[in-house]
């Protein structure tokens, strides 16, 4: 079995993560607030990338100074960004947090995760003033790629793909040397394709996207699998 990259997700089940281990899914796995990176932490296995960062719904001036020790040493910085639209907390508090991970990443030349929801236009052009290499996870807005696709930016692939118009212009106008894939974990699949869609369609879900991106670029399955491997660990590593 080829080994299948998930650019995107999150600690999820002991269940989910033997599953990934056992279906040769080498996945970034995205702690969004202390207590994930220590869990993260501890875990053991060579199908994960780590990444840290303390994620907007979790924006606090405590939260960022509990983050920090793995923010300094974090491999990748990540998912950061801003939300309107999922969360509450307060948009001052969510620029703060998100600057200062940005400074962090761009002064220690760390690649970094990005959530965006709402304020695609701001945060692109926030990222403008913190050089760096950014990985775009699941973009779901139909304005504003422009922006990101003018700062070379990577794009993850969510696994709506098929249904969303706003992911499969990402898939269409992003080059492919800078698309990856993503499940966001197990129940954010569940969210976007339905809660009876099981575990061990997982791989599938990953699989199905790098096939829609094959028609949409004009290759082939499988160079397009082998492009984004390339591009993860270009990315990761």
């Amino acid at each position: 079995m080829r080994q299948i990259f998930d650019a995107h997700a999150h600690l999820g089940t002991e269940k989910e993560r033997q599953y990934r281990e056992r279906e040769k899914i080498v996945t970034m796995i995205c702690a969004g607030d202390a207590k994930e990176a220590e869990i993260l932490d501890g875990l053991q296995g060579d199908w994960i990338r780590r990444a840290y960062g303390l994620h907007p719904w979790k924006a606090s001036e405590e939260a960022l100074e509990k983050m920090m020790p793995w923010l300094e040493r974090a491999p990748i910085i990540g998912e950061i960004g801003l939300d309107s639209v999922w969360c509450q907390v307060d948009m001052d508090v969510q620029r703060n947090v998100f600057r200062r991970q940005l400074a962090l990443a761009s002064r220690r030349k760390r690649p970094a995760v990005l959530h965006i929801k709402g304020m695609e236009q701001e945060a692109a052009e926030t990222i403008r003033d913190y050089p760096g290499r950014y990985l775009v996870h699941w973009y779901s807005d139909m304005n504003w790629l422009d922006a990101y696709l003018d700062q070379d930016c990577y794009f993850t692939v969510g696994p709506d793909v098929e249904k969303d118009p706003a992911v499969q212009q990402v898939a269409e106008r992003a080059d492919l040397s800078r698309l990856l894939v993503e499940t966001d974990g197990f129940s954010a699949v569940q969210w976007a394709l339905g809660e009876e869609f099981p575990l061990s369609g997982l791989r599938g879900a990953l699989e199905n996207s790098i096939r829609w991106i094959a028609r949409a670029k004009g290759v082939t399955e499988e160079y397009a699998a082998g492009q984004i491997e390339e591009n993860f660990k270009r990315f990761a590593e």
